[in-house]
């Protein structure tokens, strides 16, 4: 079956084919502003019924607030799982070795072959040392993803040194037979 008969160029017409525009009025038009504004405020005959909503209200009267409950000093340290009261800090503090632990991580593995090759098990300690103090006082810091990483990257970087002190030796005991 063919679409040519909903088609407006199957028989010419559409396409191309202008279509007639509807007529003008005669006057022309002004850019004057009317003399009188052709809005005016509505006026409200009938009193308002106070029992229902209309939007607006009058100014409220408030009296004294109630005191506020006081909260402990953040510096508190609250165990894990427990709320926290409203409007005390969120967030708590990341470990004071988690930075030097990811800088020691970092060069440790980097450097390992150059001139640090002793630089990765430090920050293993240190880094197993942060944790284990935050498992003793859980709530005093935050888990830290940069204690994790050097963390991680001291064991990785301990692991390949250990290894290649390995391959030294065992390349030491035999060419040395």
């Amino acid at each position: 079956m063919s679409n040519e008969q909903y088609s407006p160029w199957a028989s010419g017409d559409g396409f191309g084919t202008p279509r007639p525009q509807p007529a003008r009025s005669e006057e022309a038009p002004t850019r004057e502003q009317p003399a009188t504004a052709p809005y005016t405020n509505p006026v409200i005959s009938q009193p308002h019924d106070p029992a229902e909503p209309s939007g607006w209200s009058q100014p409220q009267q408030f009296g004294a607030l109630a005191p506020q409950p006081q909260y402990p000093p953040p510096s508190v340290a609250y165990t894990f799982g427990q709320r926290l009261p409203y409007g005390a800090a969120g967030e708590l503090p990341e470990h004071p070795l988690a930075i030097t632990t990811l800088i020691l991580g970092i060069v440790g593995l980097a450097a390992m072959f150059a001139a640090f090759p002793f630089i990765s098990p430090v920050a293993w300690y240190l880094g197993a040392k942060a944790r284990r103090e935050m498992r003793a006082e859980p709530g005093r810091y935050r888990a830290s993803g940069a204690l994790t990483a050097g963390y991680t990257l001291g064991v990785v970087g301990t692991v390949i040194t250990l290894l290649f002190v390995a391959v030294i030796v065992m390349a030491i005991v035999v060419f040395a037979m």
